[in-house]
């Protein structure tokens, strides 16, 4: 009987993230509903960029100096699912590479980190295999960005229910069912 009960769990839980499975939710970072300096709208910047972006600017303080600092988009998931989240980021250099970010009440968690500097370029998290990929329900989710390291730009935020999508260029924005 337990054993029952466990395989139709898991079952469950696969059908309900398989209705995400192709899910798509791409968004420009302009969008946000709320900022809180440092973080500045940029309409002409950094070439290649999708259109304006979001910037830390270098210099603008980042913690402990300064803890304030946070951008915040409403985002609406079309399906329950599992979601591999993709930043189009700009790092000024190895201390200007990161964000912590958090999903509703949730923990705040490290995003970035890579060393791909001055270039605009995706990257992911989860990053590993045995980090846990970001859960979701249908519905409406407050994504927020928050300062840790200034010299840091955002142009393009994706969400994907596809462990196997990787974005390579400016995305089109919107969902994807």
């Amino acid at each position: 009987m337990k054993f029952f009960l466990t395989a139709w769990f898991l079952s469950l839980c696969l059908m309900r993230d398989a209705a995400a499975a192709g899910c798509r939710v791409c968004f420009e970072a302009e969008s946000a509903t709320g900022l809180e300096a440092p973080v500045v709208c940029v309409t002409n910047g950094i070439p290649g960029a999708s259109h304006a972006y979001l910037e830390i600017p270098e210099g603008a303080g980042n913690p402990p100096k300064r803890n304030e600092g946070k951008a915040t988009f409403e985002v609406e998931v079309p399906a329950d699912g599992l979601f591999t989240l993709w930043c189009r980021v700009w790092w000024e250099g190895e201390c200007s590479n990161s964000f912590n970010i958090g999903f509703d009440d949730q923990p705040t968690f490290l995003f970035g980190e890579d060393a791909t500097y001055k270039a605009w370029h995706w990257v992911k998290y989860p990053v590993s295999r045995t980090a846990v990929p970001i859960r979701l329900a249908k519905g409406k989710h407050t994504l927020v960005f928050h300062n840790r390291e200034d010299g840091v730009c955002l142009d393009q935020v994706l969400l994907s229910a596809d462990k196997r999508f990787v974005p390579v260029d400016i995305e089109a924005t919107g969902t994807r069912p």
